[in-house]
């Protein structure tokens, strides 16, 4: 992300790190090194992205620290977005969808639960319905009217395992009068707060 800010390509993590909400610097330090090395290696797994086994490691005892949060590693990036936005001249344009990050897993339910699909029917003629597993995210793009992305202004991460009192009620209420707080597509309200607070200095100036 280069945005505005003056930041050379080498050092670009350090602007979206310097906000980060991490309990400490060490952690910081580590979420920069992180963020070096994957972005050399995109698409890659971590043990590759890392190089060696002790990178690795340490890679995968920063993502198990139950003191670090997906709001806590991504404050940084909202901060730096949120000057891009504020630099940036002319109307912005935030574009929001969900991405499904489908794993492959023995036990789905340790990781949380996606969808189901039809894989197609046994030669018996049964329907084969398989589980897929993994997150979902909803985030929020800020883009120029050029194209020129700026960055995420909110992201959502969850789980349908969360949803499935709703898709009950569903079975026995008009979906119209199931409560909008209880529905997936809420994610497109909640979203509107955090990126409202992004884009404010453009509205003002506006």
């Amino acid at each position: 992300m280069s945005g505005n800010t003056g930041a050379g390509a080498a050092g670009w993590h350090d602007d979206e790190v310097v906000s980060a909400g991490l309990p400490d610097k060490r952690l910081a330090r580590r979420l920069r090194r992180l963020l070096d090395q994957m972005s050399a290696a995109p698409g890659q797994p971590v043990p590759a992205a890392c190089g060696d086994w002790a990178a690795t490691k340490a890679a995968y005892r920063f993502f198990d620290n139950p003191r670090i949060t997906e709001h806590g590693v991504l404050a940084g990036h909202f901060a730096a977005t949120a000057v891009r936005c504020a630099a940036s001249e002319g109307p912005i344009l935030i574009l929001q969808d969900t991405t499904e990050f489908i794993y492959s897993r023995a036990q789905p339910g340790k990781i949380g639960f996606t969808k189901t699909i039809n894989a197609g029917r046994y030669k018996a003629g049964q329907p084969s319905v398989v589980t897929l597993c993994g997150v979902l995210m909803h985030s929020s793009l800020a883009v120029t009217l050029s194209g020129t992305p700026l960055g995420l202004t909110a992201a959502k991460f969850w789980t349908r395992t969360k949803f499935k009192e709703t898709w009950t009620l569903k079975r026995h209420v008009n979906p119209t009068r199931v409560p909008i707080e209880t529905k997936e597509s809420y994610r497109w309200l909640e979203n509107r707060t955090p990126t409202r607070a992004a884009v404010l200095r453009i509205d003002a100036w506006g």
